[in-house]
């Protein structure tokens, strides 16, 4: 009896063995990121971050150390474009107060690592809700397109830049939370 059950339970094993590795290996999964560079890192070299940059130099510090440190984030990344057409240029963001412009800026930030399959819901109508660092959402539908606390509309132009510390999607107009 002794024998049949451990027979069975060593036959249980094998096809275990060959089942979840093959289940797992049609899950579709993000490689790992190849990048080298952080978040500030990448922002900085593409030259079309300037007054974000600025931003975020000028708003409380925890808000830098965050975003080169070795945690992962998601970063709704605006242009200078987007900034500009919110009435903000590089010499007019850090007239903003710091508190007010920190929590603009937390309004863009999701905590952890989420590619667009993460950001984007699989179906055309539903939204997906996103938990930001200030502890404000907002929603994304299946095209990239954004609706803020405050009524605002922005749209995700380019997705999945890989950081060494999370991912970039570019969008095209700055997020306001709910003040």
């Amino acid at each position: 009896m002794l024998r049949k059950s451990l027979g069975s339970l060593a036959l249980a094993g094998v096809l275990l063995g060959a089942i979840v590795p093959a289940t797992l290996a049609k899950s579709v999964v993000v490689p790992p990121s190849q990048a080298t560079q952080s978040i500030v890192e990448i922002a900085d070299g593409a030259g079309t971050f300037k007054i974000l940059l600025q931003a975020v130099g000028c708003a409380d510090p925890a808000v830098v150390a965050a975003l080169t440190s070795g945690d992962q984030y998601t970063v709704f990344a605006p242009t200078d474009t987007a900034f500009v057409e919110a009435g903000f240029t590089i010499a007019t963001i850090c007239d903003v107060p710091q508190g007010l412009l920190t929590q603009i800026l937390l309004y863009h930030v999701e905590e952890g690592r989420h590619f667009s399959n993460s950001v984007l819901p699989k179906r055309d109508g539903q939204m997906k809700t996103i938990e930001t660092l200030l502890g404000q959402s907002f929603w994304v539908n299946s095209t990239g397109a954004i609706s803020t606390a405050s009524d605002g509309q922005s749209q995700i132009s380019g997705p999945n830049i890989p950081a060494t510390n999370g991912v970039i999607h570019v969008v095209d107009a700055v997020l306001f939370p709910a003040l």
